[in-house]
């Protein structure tokens, strides 16, 4: 092999760093390359040196020459490969796109409350959304849990399912609340206000987190106690008045999913017709109390498409009829890529809670999980600015309290006091004087005498002398006035 077919060999070879075959950019991939790397180099003197010697071979040449080939090749070797990477950094850098920035990893949080009526199935709703093949969801069942449990520790009933973005490079927390059902209490306005009572202790964590002096760690690293969403579960066959009221009064907090659990416990007609008529309840209530339509979250058009709802794209988001299970099928399970699907099994038939025909599930979990993600987030980043203007522009409780003692109690008071026993004049004046006395003393007090560095003795405070009483003031007696003499009587008619 000729000198300058070593040369070609050694510079394929330290551009790829595998082989000897040349790595060739397409034409036109850098338009910021005046070189095309899969062609020759131009001529340089290291060629003229090396082309006098291509008729001999490598037996032929002189020792010292074949040492000065070696290191002329060994140098233009490592040359054009800093040559190869000093042109990918420029189009990187100057090319016709911008640069693509160096991404870290950083965390968001999702949290999602679960509200319903006692048995509809709402903690295997749960287990159903965020469970996976190799991973089966543990979630404590708040059918038994008490009201009082849960105002002291929420967390009990709250579940955490963590996992990691690797192209945008994102760890998502989501968190799903779970809460006891409100069937159970006899006023529902007592649940009503639990629940709502947990949102604001929510924000107002995250509002003194803002306002922390002593803070530490950006708020982007500290876990959202927020929630971002509601998935209400609507009793099937009949929605009930308490239903739409409850829906109602937390939709003034949070946005509302209304979701149907059980659905096959309906027929496929039983089914459609009931929910239309919860998506036309949710528009107009008709119920007393209530008045204008239930807050629910609306999905846009694409996000509805990408999730696979092209037939009610482009409408208002409508309940979902669900099916949730325990049970799965353990032969989809045991696959070469092992698949999650529950399932419920009937003696006339199963049905299946990820099948589109049979469930809108798949639906829910791919806006909840994956769709509708980045939106539900900005929602609720719209819904707390608004809820924290409020909380800082409102006065406390105590200020209230105070400007209204001030400005109306102690002026009618005071009028009430001195209407009922009257103004002691001497009293007044002797307090006047023992106040100016004692202003006097302490400016005297503080002031240096002149021209020594020690302070001169305090002149003691001369009490002031009481002012006289000051002497009633007799009203001047008026004389009696005579009455004026009668008229004479007149004669005649006239």
């Amino acid at each position: 092999m000729s000198a300058a077919g070593m040369y070609n060999n050694a510079f394929s070879a330290s551009r790829n760093g595998h082989g000897p075959e040349p790595f060739i950019i397409e034409e036109g991939s850098n338009p910021m390359q005046s070189i095309e790397l899969g062609s020759k180099r131009p001529p340089s003197i290291i060629d003229s040196q090396v082309d006098g010697y291509d008729r001999y071979t490598n037996g032929d040449l002189p020792p010292s020459r074949r040492q000065t080939i070696d290191r002329l090749n060994s140098f233009n070797s490592t040359m054009s490969g800093r040559l190869y990477d000093r042109s990918l950094s420029q189009q990187a850098l100057l090319g016709p796109r911008r640069p693509r920035p160096h991404k870290i990893w950083k965390k968001k949080f999702i949290k999602v409350l679960v509200v319903g009526d006692s048995g509809l199935g709402k903690t295997t709703l749960v287990k159903t959304l965020l469970s996976t093949s190799g991973e089966r969801l543990q979630v404590h069942d708040g059918t038994y849990t008490p009201a009082d449990q849960f105002i002291k520790d929420p967390d009990s009933l709250c579940s955490t399912v963590t996992w990691k973005d690797e192209e945008d490079r994102v760890i998502w927390v989501y968190r799903i609340q779970d809460t006891p059902g409100y069937g159970d209490d006899l006023d529902i306005m007592n649940h009503i206000n639990m629940i709502i009572g947990y949102l604001n202790s929510c924000n107002n964590k995250w509002l003194e987190m803002e306002s922390a002096r002593d803070r530490v760690q950006d708020l982007a690293e500290v876990e959202d106690p927020r929630v971002d969403v509601c998935l209400f579960c609507v009793p099937p066959h009949r929605l009930r008045p308490i239903d739409i009221r409850y829906m109602y009064e937390l939709g003034k907090a949070v946005p509302i999913i209304p979701v149907i659990t059980k659905a096959d416990t309906m027929t496929i007609r039983e089914a459609q017709n009931y929910k239309q008529e919860v998506f036309s309840r949710l528009q107009n209530p008709n119920v007393h109390g209530v008045r204008g339509k239930i807050n629910t979250f609306n999905f846009d058009k694409e996000t509805l498409e990408r999730a696979g709802m092209g037939d009610t794209a482009g409408t208002n988001t409508p309940p979902f009829l669900v099916i949730a299970s325990n049970d799965i099928n353990e032969k989809m399970n045991q696959l070469d890529v092992p698949v999650f699907w529950p399932e419920r099994l009937y003696p006339w038939g199963t049905a299946q809670a990820f099948n589109p025909d049979h469930s809108d599930l798949l639906h829910l979990r791919a806006l909840l999980l994956k769709e509708a993600l980045e939106d539900i987030c900005k929602d609720k980043r719209s819904r707390y600015e608004t809820w924290r203007r409020q909380q800082l522009t409102k006065p406390r409780f105590g200020q209230r309290l105070i400007r209204f003692a001030a400005g109306t109690l102690l002026p009618v008071a005071a009028a009430v006091y001195v209407a009922q026993r009257g103004v002691d004049l001497k009293w007044v004046a002797n307090s006047l004087g023992s106040v100016r006395s004692r202003l006097s003393g302490s400016r005297m007090d503080k002031q240096p005498a002149a021209g020594t560095a020690v302070a001169a003795p305090a002149v003691p405070a001369v009490p002031a002398e009481p002012l006289p009483e000051p002497e009633p003031v007799q009203a001047p007696v008026q004389a009696p006035t005579q009455a004026p003499a009668a008229a004479p009587a007149k004669k005649g008619w006239w």
